[in-house]
């Protein structure tokens, strides 16, 4: 009798567009697992991606998506499942899901849009000026948005540099646009902002992969120099303390480009990766393998596998990694430990050297160690924030690091937040899952301390 009601309901819905996000609670051999479904429109017909929350899982590629008649059909090869349902009155699409040959009826329901009610709303008591400038790199042009303040002298100006994967000036996820907060809040307060996106974004496919081949994130420290070098061109500011702030990524890009150049006054870290990369990879796997719900001696023996792969990199420069990378990977899959372990676990964890193969990114990011590049900063006034629910970039480990590092500085100034997570939201569990369902884009304490801090240096 379901299946006859799927057939009727869907009269009059063919004119409704599937775009937007979906949840549903997918049942299963009495288990049930949490879904969400992201469908976006595209010139093409539709993409679409799959999250898994109850597994810490997320961006799920779905590999084809058609949309006909009211009816909805997705496949995800690497899962072995598919979708066929209807898209129903009142916010509804129900339908079967098939995974490994097993279905189940699975009903989704369109999440609201969400609500951000930090994003900045014109008027603006300040002048914005969307601009271009080189980078330090040779070929690479990027643009921006410097937000200037009314009264002069301004109080200081400062760079934003995003965290990793390709974003745009504003750090855009999930609707929320943390960055264009950030500026907001500091340019009312007399400081200029210059926010820019990241190389590449925007760009057709073919010069996205030119700009970004090769790039690593001590390319990425020359965009931020590049950033910095326009700014002190600029008429009225030969006089002013210019500063980086960076957010997870570009806390590390932050502290190298302010080592390379004597002339960035200040840093600022926000949840930025200050621990040596491989440390940082394995402390983010631990955390998605306890949130999969696997026994300590497994979670254990695969980190002490991650640990020694991570190595095998270190002792490989990767001009020679593609070609020993059977040799690696055999020597890894030799230790009696890892035999132990199942199968799609060792895999998946000997893939960490593939990346890294494939992409000088991934081999940097796992090989590279911030801690020189830290030192060297000691001698300017440099503030490190971590939200203490931080699950991606653990405040613990990264503040603990520059405490180390610059603990004899009297410039460094180290806290952390109760409460907040990895984008400075007010949270619950600071895990992934939750960054999109909180209101809130940005801590509004953070923000104060921020504008006092950088306005301070200007004094």
């Amino acid at each position: 009798m379901l299946v006859g009601l799927l057939l009727l309901l869907p009269l009059g819905s063919a004119a409704q567009s599937p775009a937007g996000v979906w949840e549903g609670t997918l049942s299963m051999n009495a288990a049930s697992l949490r879904l969400v479904l992201r469908l976006a429109a595209s010139p093409e017909g539709y993409r679409a991606a799959l999250d898994s929350p109850d597994q810490g899982v997320r961006g799920i590629p779905v590999d084809s998506v058609a949309f006909c008649g009211g009816e909805l059909t997705f496949r995800i090869g690497a899962l072995d499942a598919s979708f066929r349902g209807n898209l129903l009155p009142g916010g509804m699409l129900m339908g079967e899901f098939t995974q490994f040959g097993r279905s189940s009826m699975l009903l989704f329901t369109r999440r609201p849009a969400p609500q951000r009610p930090q994003t900045p709303q014109p008027p603006f008591p300040y002048a914005i000026r969307e601009v271009t400038f080189p980078s330090r790199a040779a070929g690479v042009t990027l643009a921006g948005t410097l937000t200037l303040p009314d009264s002069l002298p301004l109080r200081a100006a400062v760079v934003l540099v995003t965290g990793s994967g390709l974003q745009n000036r504003d750090e855009e996820l999930f609707d929320h646009k943390p960055f264009w907060v950030i500026a907001d809040c500091l340019t009312r307060r007399g400081i200029a902002v210059l926010r820019y996106d990241d190389r590449g974004f925007g760009a057709p496919e073919a010069e996205q992969r030119a700009l970004l081949a090769d790039a690593t994130t001590a390319d990425f420290a020359l965009d931020a120099l590049g950033a910095v070098d326009w700014l002190r061109a600029q008429p009225g500011f030969d006089a002013v303390r210019i500063g980086i702030l960076g957010h997870s990524e570009g806390g590390t890009i932050a502290f190298l480009a302010a080592a390379e150049e004597p002339a960035v006054a200040f840093v600022v870290s926000l949840a930025g990766g200050l621990v040596p990369g491989g440390r940082l990879s394995l402390l983010q796997n631990r955390r998605a393998m306890e949130l999969q719900g696997l026994d300590a001696p497994t979670i254990d023996a695969c980190c002490r596998l991650i640990e020694r792969s991570h190595a095998a990199l270190r002792s490989t420069p990767l001009s020679e990694l593609p070609g020993r990378l059977s040799a690696l990977k055999a020597g890894l899959s030799a230790d009696p430990e890892v035999q132990t372990l199942p199968e799609t676990l060792r895999t998946s964890i000997l893939r960490l050297l593939d990346g890294a193969a494939a992409s000088p990114w991934v081999y940097h990011f796992l090989t590279f160690d911030p801690s020189e590049a830290i030192r060297r900063t000691g001698d300017r006034p440099v503030l490190a924030l971590n939200g203490a629910l931080d699950r991606q970039v653990d405040a613990g480990e990264n503040l603990g690091a520059v405490r180390r590092l610059l603990g004899d500085s009297k410039l460094l100034t180290v806290k952390e937040y109760p409460g907040l997570n990895h984008l400075f939201q007010p949270c619950t569990t600071g895990d992934v899952a939750e960054y999109e369902t909180i209101e809130e884009t940005f801590s509004p304490a953070v923000l104060a301390d921020l504008a006092a801090w950088i306005g301070s240096l200007g004094e």
